[in-house]
């Protein structure tokens, strides 16, 4: 019970001396739990475009590399602002949430091995391992999550700092980003 007190004060930063701290642990324990949670169908998303072919997941794999870099950085800016002095927990903080994706690509290849073992002898040729638009289950579930969390979450907290700093980089980094996702899919078809 005093380790899971302990816990409970590290989380809402009651430790911490100022109000700025507390703050800046508040968004880093948000970004943290959320990313951690968000990961999970990521981990979906590789595995099971890999299964399908080479070319899916290389995409797949590359794009969610690509913006797994800012989301680390989400996690350890703030929690360097909270905590100073502990630089190494911004670090773990931003490993650990990362270490959701490879738990969702696990959790996605039992259960599509687990179909693709049962119909032993009855895949035909060009049909998708899992069968029947098993592939496009599992990708629509990741899209729709992603999709949700991108809407309910990441633009309406960067419209909310974007309001203090102006709304260019908010658009910019918008496009940009579209920009790359799509560059990733022409240049991996090429």
């Amino acid at each position: 019970a005093s380790w899971m007190s302990s816990l409970r004060a590290f989380v809402r930063g009651s430790d911490l001396a100022t109000s700025e701290e507390r703050r800046a642990n508040r968004v880093a324990m948000l970004l943290f739990f959320s990313l951690l949670i968000h990961n999970f169908p990521e981990g979906l998303a590789v595995a099971a475009s890999a299964l399908e072919s080479d070319q899916l997941g290389m995409t797949v794999t590359i794009g969610v590399m690509i913006h797994n870099i800012p989301e680390g950085i989400a996690i350890a800016i703030p929690c360097l602002k909270a905590r100073p002095d502990s630089p190494w927990l911004s670090f773990v903080l931003a490993s650990v949430s990362g270490l959701a994706e490879p738990a969702g690509a696990f959790v996605s290849l039992v259960f599509l091995r687990g179909v693709e073992r049962r119909q032993v002898g009855g895949v035909k040729e060009g049909q998708s391992i899992g069968g029947e638009g098993t592939l496009e289950n599992v990708l629509a579930f990741v899209a729709g999550i992603m999709i949700t969390v991108s809407f309910l979450e990441l633009f309406p907290e960067a419209k909310r700092h974007a309001v203090n700093t102006g709304m260019k980089p908010y658009y910019s980094g918008i496009v940009v980003g579209f920009i790359v996702m799509i560059a990733t899919e022409f240049g991996m078809s090429l």
